[in-house]
């Protein structure tokens, strides 16, 4: 039985889809051409939630490591999946218990200014057809909707919360690794040797660069969206059997034409103040806890 040697465990909306383009470029790498197998959140069952029933997890333990078997002997294996990280409770105790080698397991968390992460995953949904409220409405109801039993992907402030989240996995495992997106934009190829030294592969090796992935934005139907991110297993089966470079021009060529703006659109001024004040204190924390300088997330932005 093959398991993988290392895990992203996050955050969402962090970087973690261009990570996986890249990462599988390496050739002593492997990681299934299906991100977010989540297995590790929801061993042998199904998640009830409202609006989110992550169709595309794999549940069955032996599924999960069958996503694995096409590795070669020599290659390093791997796998991302973005709810690891807020839900480290639940995901840590069963890689603990499904894991067969887990203290030899390295986690990789990518972390984003979370103020910018918590936007972006609010853009997200909106993009999907999956969210109808403005984003200050959204947070104000968000201890609503955990109350409710909403999926996590509409805490859009809650999983901005890294302290807890990566104390946990500090705690838990030997080998933690933590990237900052702002290094991982502004120096790529110096992180990705980071990175291919940390998993002990080939640092040396080149990547093919791209532009950024999995942008948001207003849709112009929200219908569409919805039934594109419609989460069904046959659709997510089908979708896994085309090479990746297909996957990624149909949705760039969908998300043209359904994108209503040309340019992003930014978090207003009152909001970011608003919730630069509100993750002060975590960030803080997280910032003793890592031993990284976090100040330019707290500084107030010049937003257009």
């Amino acid at each position: 039985m093959r398991a993988p040697h290392f895990l992203v465990v996050g955050a969402a909306r962090a970087g973690t889809t261009s990570l996986h383009y890249y990462l599988r470029q390496h050739p002593s790498l492997f990681l299934p051409s299906r991100k977010e197998p989540c297995f590790f959140s929801f061993p042998e069952k199904t998640p009830e939630y409202i609006n989110g029933k992550f169709a595309f997890a794999v549940h069955s333990p032996e599924k999960y490591f069958q996503l694995f078997e096409a590795a070669r002997e020599n290659q390093v294996c791997g796998e991302i999946s973005t709810p690891y990280l807020y839900l480290f409770d639940q995901t840590i105790q069963n890689i603990l218990q499904y894991h067969p080698d887990h203290h030899k397991l390295k986690i990789l968390i990518l972390l984003r200014n979370p103020v910018d992460r918590a936007f972006s995953q609010y853009m997200w949904r909106v993009r999907d057809g999956r969210e109808d409220l403005s984003f200050e409405e959204a947070i104000a109801k968000e201890a609503e909707r955990m109350a409710k039993g909403y999926s996590f992907d509409y805490f859009y402030v809650d999983r901005g919360m890294y302290y807890k989240q990566v104390k946990a996995y500090l705690s838990a495992f030997k080998s933690v690794k933590i990237i900052l997106l702002d290094d991982l934009i502004s120096d790529t190829e110096g992180m990705l040797r980071v990175i291919c030294r940390y998993l002990n592969v080939d640092e040396q090796h080149v990547f093919k660069l791209e532009e950024a992935r999995n942008s948001s934005y207003e849709p112009r139907w929200n219908f569409l969206g919805r039934i594109v991110t419609s989460e069904s297993r046959l659709k997510f089966h089908v979708l896994n059997q085309f090479p990746d470079n297909w996957k990624k021009g149909i949705r760039q060529q969908f998300d043209r034409w359904n994108s209503k703006t040309a340019k992003p659109i930014s978090i207003s001024p009152e909001s970011e103040s608003y919730l630069r004040a509100l993750y002060r204190e975590d960030t803080l924390r997280l910032q003793d806890l890592i031993g990284r300088d976090l100040s330019a997330w707290l500084k107030q932005k010049d937003i257009q």
